[in-house]
């Protein structure tokens, strides 16, 4: 087809009354045909997003009509003022069926996008709309619980809700009104400059971006008040709803996305279905480069030349052309599960994950108590600890350590993915546990997690993990990390409980998941520290949340590595 239409501002009316719109891309000629459908909360005209991930007019040339809806209260949508995924999953269905009895419609609907765009798909998919015949989703959103081990993700929060929501919000809240541009260039001002007026407002709750647009961030206090997966996050979640969700499924996710963690949990339940498939490259969150951070994993992880077979948009349209015009092709053939094993920089099929072949090998942390910095006596090995030590270091929240690197969503300035670690295993606030020299490399692919025993003089802190890969040149890149707030060490428990000052306790800090060669000549090694910010919010060693409260101690913490309390890292270790 040689010709597109593109239409701007088309309407679709919700089962209230409200407006969405929408711009379409379709084939100009006779005949009807199946519609690719995205719900983005970030202007469907700002094709720098919008078209991210899928070209809609290479989709259009190929017998697609691709629909691209601002969600409600975004942008030309009407709607209530904009909260984060409240009404997507009428609205999706609406959409979906709207979309299916447009005139040049085949009634086949399938969805697609990343991040939000993602879990807009599954919301919709939840509701089961009759013409939705397949998905799509690119690390995808899965609720709103921005929590791990009970510590904030105040970067992700904080930088998605101020920099990415805030301005549109503001213009529709606040348009001909007298208080119109002082308050747009509050907001401004607050982006500019978002380490003083977020990341480092103390109590959290009292930032004053959040009273602006007339409250547009009601949702950012309602997930603060909200640090345990209570009602409130059920009620938002498609986890939990998995077996409502009958579409076939492509999903893809990324080592280094911010969003990982849901990502495979999510997927794990979705996995018992024939007709779902993961992909999981080395990306951070919305970037398909093959250079992540510092490291370069080679073209086949480029979004133009994915497996070095085919780019994004292509194995969309493959899929698409599967489940919603019925042609022949290989697709369903494939591998169910594709990884990208980092340090080797390849591809490998594989049928389930995690890998039932794991080996989860348990690697003590040893020293003679002085395991502060990388120039410490800690280090890392498989036999299990006799003696009693304890390694211990002082957690100033006026001091924290930095991110660096890492599955972040911070301002562009802070490097997202693998980064050399040098600067933070400088500090005496950082334990560092090293392995020998490899002899042989080493495969760790899957679930990651340390078994810490810890002792603070606080009745309330956080613990910090991160697995890192020690090149041959001593520069050292993150794997893998995670956080454990002590008052939330019972996970499994909805109400959290501080603890008592200088006894020993057992927590498990999980680190997601990674796949990645240790080559030979190259070293294991893992940080232990308590802070992560802004990746994560402090905790300030007073047993208050950094939401309400800005009273400040310092904490001393002891890690110990015995026979009785044998400190270590679980390795998926995968035989080769």
């Amino acid at each position: 087809m040689s010709k597109i239409i593109h239409e701007r501002n088309v309407g679709a009316i919700m089962r209230d009354g409200t407006t969405l719109y929408a711009d379409v891309y379709r084939p100009d000629g006779e005949g009807k045909f199946p519609v690719l459908l995205q719900r983005i909360p970030y202007n469907k005209e700002f094709l720098a997003l919008a078209t991210l991930v899928l070209d809609p007019v290479a989709a259009a040339h190929k017998g697609y009509v691709v629909i691209i809806q601002d969600v409600r209260g975004r942008f030309q949508s009407e709607g209530d003022p904009f909260y984060i995924y409240k009404n997507e999953f009428n609205d999706g269905y609406d959409s979906v069926e709207w979309a299916a009895t447009l005139p040049y419609s085949n009634g086949n609907v399938g969805m697609y996008g990343l991040s939000y765009m993602g879990m807009t798909q599954f919301q919709a998919a939840v509701t089961r709309p009759p013409h939705l015949k397949a998905i799509f989703p690119i690390t995808w959103g899965t609720d709103v619980f921005m929590y791990r081990g009970g510590a904030l993700e105040l970067g992700l929060l904080q930088s998605w809700s101020l920099a990415t929501i805030g301005p549109n919000a503001v213009v529709k809240a606040k348009r001909g009104k007298e208080d119109f541009i002082e308050e747009f260039m509050t907001l401004i001002n607050a982006i500019d400059h978002i380490e003083d007026s977020a990341f480092n407002q103390l109590p959290i709750k009292d930032s004053e971006w959040l009273k602006l647009g007339d409250g547009y961030a009601k949702f950012v206090e309602d997930i603060l008040e909200h640090d345990t997966y209570d009602e409130f996050h059920q009620k938002i979640s498609v986890r939990g709803k998995e077996d409502q969700v009958e579409v076939p499924a492509y999903c893809i996710a990324g080592w280094y996305d911010c969003l990982l963690g849901g990502n495979l949990d999510h997927y794990e339940s979705l996995k018992h279905k024939k007709k779902t498939k993961l992909m999981i490259g080395p990306w951070a969150h919305g970037s398909f480069l093959p250079t992540v951070g510092e490291l370069h994993f080679g073209l086949s992880t480029s979004s133009m030349l994915l497996e070095l077979k085919t780019d994004l948009t292509s194995l969309q349209l493959k899929w698409f052309d599967h489940w919603l015009k019925g042609l022949k092709t290989d697709i369903m053939e494939e591998a169910p599960v594709k990884l990208f094993i980092m340090g080797e920089n390849k591809w490998r099929n594989e049928n389930e994950w995690p890998l039932k072949r794991t080996n989860y090998t348990p690697y003590y942390f040893h020293s003679q108590g002085k395991a502060n910095t990388k120039d410490g006596d800690g280090t890392l090995c498989t036999t299990q600890p006799s003696k009693d030590f304890y390694d211990s270091y002082v957690y100033d929240p006026n001091n924290p350590v930095p991110t660096v690197g890492g599955n972040h969503l911070l301002p562009m300035y802070y490097q997202r993915g693998p980064v050399n670690q040098e600067s933070v295993e400088s500090r005496k606030d950082v334990l560092v546990y090293t392995s020998e020299i490899l002899k042989e490399s080493l495969e760790v692919t899957g679930p990651v997690k340390v078994v810490l025993y810890a002792a603070s003089t606080a009745r309330d802190t956080d613990f910090t993990a991160k697995l890192v890969d020690v090149h041959p040149d001593g520069k050292a890149y993150n794997i893998a990390d995670g956080i454990i707030r002590a008052s939330h060490r019972n996970q499994n428990e909805s109400a959290p409980s501080l603890i008592e000052p200088n006894k020993v306790y057992c927590y498990e800090i999980d680190l997601l998941a990674t796949s990645n060669l240790f080559k030979e000549g190259h070293q294991i090694r893992v940080e232990i520290s308590s802070s992560n910010f802004p990746r994560f919010d402090l905790n300030l060693n007073t047993g208050e949340a950094g939401r309400d409260s800005s009273r400040i101690n310092q904490a001393t913490q002891k890690i110990f590595h015995s026979d009785q309390y044998p400190s270590h890292i679980v390795l998926p270790i995968i035989p080769r």
